[in-house]
């Protein structure tokens, strides 16, 4: 260090609980008798602060700095605070010691005061009478100040701390500044690729790639859902809004060599380039609890720290549809990244005629009811040409008829009450002759089992008046024929 502290490393042996120390040449003063449960403390440079003045709570202080040393010691009860600090300031006039302050009991001031001034390495009760001084010496090696402080712990034992500061300049050449680090470019951090380490059948969204370094632990595709996204907050709660969307929800891994800064950052310039609108943004304690935001858009819970969190949402118009996305970043309580949920949001109309009957089914309906809806048949709008999706319904009809040759059938269009009459009669009967077209000419079920009929939208099976009463109502039956007509 350049200079010797005056209280240096003390060789302690301990016999029978009691301390006894073997000083050399560089202490200041000898280890006061039955000394034990030592415990010391040593700075390099630091600033020191010495009552000089007591006035109830309030202290003058005068401010030092150096090389410290600090000690503490238990002493036997029968050591009282006013002869332990009577023993150092007899040896402090010995060395010609300048006192600059001290006191014994009541004028010490307020106990708690000093402990809290003196931040003793034990915990004592100051409440109990006390007894300080602080010194100033002088010699070869410069000037050293010293405080010794002494307590009474409720009769127990008497606790003694001696400090021991060595004024000294700050040594400033502890380290070394190297000139050549100002001439060089800065290095990249090196970030591995991990794209190996993706959970299986996961990808990118084709909108927003990763960050380099990342990799995807989660992936979720679904077709149509409905999904939360925060647009707002309001005290302890989330305003959302509910996107009927197809969703693309994937958990990205990222590097430690990330700030949450950059993730979010990165998102964002992406953002804008897509020219995105950003409809919310929250960082940190304003998203508010982190657990109470993650369960209010459903996220996969993964709860980390409230202060290291990010949430922002955007708009994407698009001739198309509009398409949402938002990102979820979370961090350790360190600000270490964990991981950045990225969801998009394709919106989207539920196709809820998706369902086609079975074959378990259509003999079921028949057989109690004498007649079954050919769920799942679809035809273009305003036409009766059938599109490809409704081939599995086919099969299943044709694979019922051949089963049951003897039996004879109508097939029956129908249709809502949306517009002329005489339209949807024709509509409701090309599109029943085109279910048996398809049955004739793709499966050759025999012309003479089927015939087509159109009741237009005289046989409604739901209220007209709204759309779901509507769809219900646009439906194809096959229809168990008693006669031979």
């Amino acid at each position: 260090m350049g200079h010797k502290t005056l209280l240096s490393a003390v060789l302690l042996t301990a016999t029978c609980g009691v301390a006894t120390f073997a000083v050399n040449a560089e202490s200041l003063f000898t280890p006061f008798p039955d000394a034990k449960s030592p415990e010391e403390k040593r700075i390099h440079f630091t600033p020191f602060e010495l009552i000089t003045a007591v006035n109830g709570d309030k202290f003058t202080l005068l401010p030092v700095s150096g090389e410290l040393t600090r000690q503490s010691v238990e002493l036997p009860e029968g050591y009282s605070p006013e002869h332990v600090i009577n023993n150092y300031l007899a040896q402090l006039k010995k060395l010609n010691a300048e006192v600059l302050f001290s006191c014994q009991a009541v004028t010490c001031g307020d106990g708690q005061a000093m402990q809290t001034q003196l931040k003793p390495l034990k915990s004592v009760n100051a409440d109990y009478h006390s007894a300080y001084v602080a010194a100033k010496l002088k010699g070869t090696r410069g000037e050293v100040y010293t405080s010794i402080y002494v307590v009474n712990r409720e009769d127990r034992y008497t606790y003694l701390q001696v400090d021991i500061l060595d004024a000294i300049p700050e040594p400033l050449d502890l380290i070394q500044a190297n000139s050549d680090f100002l001439q060089r470019a800065p290095k990249e951090v090196e970030i591995k690729d991990r794209r190996s380490d993706d959970a299986q059948g996961a990808a990118d969204h084709p909108l927003l790639g990763r960050l380099p370094g990342s990799y995807i632990d989660r992936y979720k595709q679904t077709n149509f859902t409905q999904v939360p996204v925060i647009v707002g907050i309001a005290g302890a709660d989330y305003q959302t809004k509910s996107l009927d969307a197809k969703l693309t929800q994937i958990i990205y891994r990222m590097p430690e060599s990330y700030s949450l800064f950059e993730i979010n950052s990165n998102y964002a310039a992406a953002a804008q380039k897509l020219a995105a609108e950003r409809v919310f943004h929250c960082k940190g304690t304003a998203c508010g609890d982190d657990d109470s935001l993650i369960n209010a858009i459903k996220l996969i819970k993964d709860d980390k720290e409230d202060e290291w969190q990010e949430y922002q949402l955007f708009k994407l118009s698009h001739a198309k549809g509009d398409v949402y996305f938002d990102i979820y970043s979370q961090g350790y309580f360190d600000g270490t990244p964990a991981d950045t949920t990225l969801r998009v949001m394709e919106l989207s109309t539920l196709k809820d005629d998706r369902v086609a009957i079975n074959l378990d089914a259509l003999t079921d309906a028949i057989s109690q009811t004498g007649k079954a809806t050919l769920e799942g048949l679809l035809f273009d709008y305003d036409s009766e040409r059938m599109l490809p999706e409704s081939k599995p319904v086919l099969d299943v009809l044709a694979s019922y008829l051949k089963q049951h040759p003897a039996l004879s059938f109508y097939v029956v269009g129908h249709t809502d009450d949306k517009g002329e009459r005489s339209y949807n009669q024709s509509l409701s009967e090309r599109r029943a002759a085109a279910v048996i077209k398809q049955l004739s000419d793709g499966f050759q079920i025999p012309s003479a089992q089927l015939t087509a009929h159109g009741n237009g939208e005289y046989s409604p099976v739901a209220s007209n008046t709204n759309d779901a009463g509507q769809k219900l109502n646009r439906r194809v039956e096959l229809v168990l024929r008693s006669d031979k007509k």
